[in-house]
């Protein structure tokens, strides 16, 4: 099951924004049909979260956001052009589990859609207390499973602490297997806003997943250096 998301914006151009950045971290998007009862057809579409412009379909966003919390568990997301407390505030006292400012800046907007999935999106644990990978996962490599949505990781079922740099290069690998990919695609891939990353940390990232993610010599079997050109994550050992 994929978690789905509905973004219900009248400003085209931030809709568009967000739409991308939840596809980027493997949702599905719902499209919203208008003059429909938004609250029903998130609740039959199996919505995970909602991202509600101050404006969306006509109407008021705060009203939306009021109707949705009245009748459904989703995560609710309101956007605004606005930063005055008391929209914030309204916002919040309406419903909404969270409060962004225009224009969204795309990993922290993620960040904060994980944090909401988390409260809201419940996995139960394996008989040992694991949590397992949802089925909303982005990639599966042989026994690896990655999940971009609330960024988990588990091989073979044993669930990994990645900090967010190697979570993002692992990402890169995975997404290209047994393709050598050198450091500066790595850096390209995974460089972003306020994230700093050199051709000495990416070995440093890379020998950490090595050690974390695979047993013994098997790191350097399933993440192989190709001296001279980069790294691969191998897919089918």
């Amino acid at each position: 099951m994929l978690h789905t998301a509905l973004v219900l914006d009248d400003d085209t151009e931030s809709a568009t924004r967000v739409a991308d950045c939840l596809r980027d971290v493997g949702f599905a998007l719902v499209d919203p049909v208008a003059g429909s009862d938004v609250a029903e057809a998130v609740k039959q579409d199996g919505v995970n979260i909602c991202i509600v412009g101050h404006r969306a379909m006509s109407r008021d966003g705060y009203e939306i956001v009021r109707d949705l919390r009245d009748r459904s568990p989703a995560g609710i997301v309101m956007l605004n052009d606005s930063s005055e407390e008391i929209d914030v505030v309204l916002a919040l006292e309406m419903g909404a589990d969270d409060y962004m400012v225009k224009p969204v800046r795309p990993r922290e907007f993620c960040a904060r859609i994980r944090t909401i999935l988390r409260r809201t999106v419940v996995t139960p644990p394996n008989v040992d207390g694991a949590r397992p990978v949802p089925d909303g996962f982005l990639r599966r490599v042989d026994d690896l499973e990655i999940c971009g949505v609330l960024r988990l990781v588990s091989v073979a079922g044993r669930e990994l602490s990645l900090t967010d740099s190697e979570f993002d290069v692992l990402m890169v690998l995975a997404a290209q297997t047994n393709r050598v990919l050198s450091r500066e695609q790595i850096i390209a891939s995974v460089k972003g806003e306020g994230h700093a990353i050199t051709d000495r940390l990416v070995d440093g990232i890379i020998s950490r997943l090595r050690r974390k993610l695979f047993a013994g010599e098997t790191g350097f079997k399933r993440i192989r250096t190709v001296h001279g050109r980069g790294y691969m994550l191998v897919e089918g050992v």
